[in-house]
């Protein structure tokens, strides 16, 4: 899901009079963030998910629910919602691509835990692939060169991150069996 949310995502424009300077905008903002990591880090990979899981899955998506809405409206509905509170329109597409995925979990599982865990993988994927990508300023080798090596770093990171959930994630399921 994170793949194809990053590629529909980059297929909103970055150039042009209005989205080229609220892109660059959000890029300086994003390079003075990461300056702090673990205030970014925490804020990003830990409190985000968990506030923004509890408002659009735990309450919005789970009242539509309750209340006998469409499944597919209130699951679109909510991730509609939580892509606007993104504010620009890259995180918007992929706040509903994430959103919708999340918010179909969450109407199979019932569990906001699930849901969370994958936001924080979600955002840890992001950042992780943000600050190595942002924070290359290795002047001694290529661009090429850096790329392939961040890259490689970031799919080892990827693969960890995922090996870990669904560790978790099984012995979680094995305790409910």
């Amino acid at each position: 899901m994170i793949i194809i949310n990053e590629y529909i995502s980059s297929l909103v424009p970055r150039e042009g009079p209005i989205l080229g300077n609220m892109y660059k905008e959000i890029e300086e903002f994003l390079k003075e963030e990461i300056k702090n990591p673990i205030p970014f880090f925490s804020t990003t990979v830990l409190l985000a998910p968990i506030c923004e899981e509890v408002l659009f899955r735990g309450i919005i998506l789970n009242g539509m629910l309750k209340n006998k809405i469409h499944p597919i409206k209130a699951i679109l509905f909510s991730s509609f919602l939580f892509g606007l509170t993104h504010m620009n329109p890259w995180q918007f597409v992929g706040g509903m691509i994430i959103g919708s995925f999340i918010g179909f979990i969450y109407f199979i599982t019932s569990s906001i835990i699930d849901c969370i865990l994958l936001h924080i993988f979600n955002n840890a994927f992001a950042i992780f692939t943000m600050f190595f990508f942002m924070r290359n300023e290795n002047p001694l080798s290529s661009k090429e060169v850096n790329m392939n090596m961040n890259i490689g770093l970031i799919l080892i990171i990827a693969f960890i991150i995922i090996i870990i959930g669904s560790i978790f994630l099984f012995k979680r399921k094995n305790k409910k069996i």
